[in-house]
């Protein structure tokens, strides 16, 4: 779904004179926007974090498409795409732990946020780690290691769960008023992402 929303705004960003490198901080901005709102703990917070959070995520695959229909692809590009997609997962769940902290007191916000910021830097190391041996979502032309049959049922599950649409949701919890059921979520999926990427991609990462 982001992939496909992408390409339109990728034809529209493609006409003004914005760099791979300047859209991916960009992204960035809608991610301190999105931490921010969320930290507020209101309603109509929580759906203007949920917002900015999924332009960020648009936006992530933008800078990759304008890199390679400018020909302005760069190592340094590639590494700054990683950091700042890390960067922007902290400070998501950094807003929304204190968010729910505020309309929540009986949710253990702070413990589930530092699982899922602790998750997110496991899940940074790990990509890095397949970048750095050639394939994986932040290498864009070889997204799974070389010579693999990705057709087994359960590389199709996990293929699908690294792809980003899962951003969807945020928006969805924030529609019905379940951020808490969010952060709780979150804390046990971003786990599900690493974990699976190193057992299904163990001998190509080891």
């Amino acid at each position: 779904m982001n992939r496909a929303l992408s390409i339109p705004l990728t034809a529209l960003l493609l006409k003004t004179p914005l760099t791979p490198n300047q859209v991916t901080l960009i992204s960035l901005c809608f991610g301190i926007l999105s931490g921010v709102f969320l930290a507020q703990g209101t309603y109509a917070c929580f759906i203007l974090g949920a917002l900015c959070f999924q332009i960020a995520m648009i936006l992530d695959n933008c800078d990759g498409n304008i890199a390679r229909a400018k020909n302005m692809k760069s190592e340094f590009g590639a590494w700054l795409d990683i950091f700042v997609d890390l960067l922007i997962d902290i400070l998501f769940f950094a807003g929304l732990t204190l968010g729910v902290q505020k309309i929540n007191p009986s949710v253990p916000a702070i413990l589930l946020g530092s699982l899922c910021i602790a998750g997110s830097i496991i899940n940074c190391v790990v990509v890095s780690a397949e970048k750095v041996r050639g394939f994986g979502p932040a290498v864009f032309n070889t997204p799974h290691p070389r010579g693999t049959n990705r057709k087994n049922i359960f590389f199709k599950i996990i293929d699908a769960i690294r792809e980003g649409d899962s951003s969807w949701f945020v928006l969805l919890f924030a529609l019905f008023g379940k951020m808490d059921f969010l952060l709780a979520a979150g804390a046990v999926y971003i786990q599900i992402l690493w974990l699976s990427a190193v057992l299904m991609n163990f001998k190509w990462l080891k």
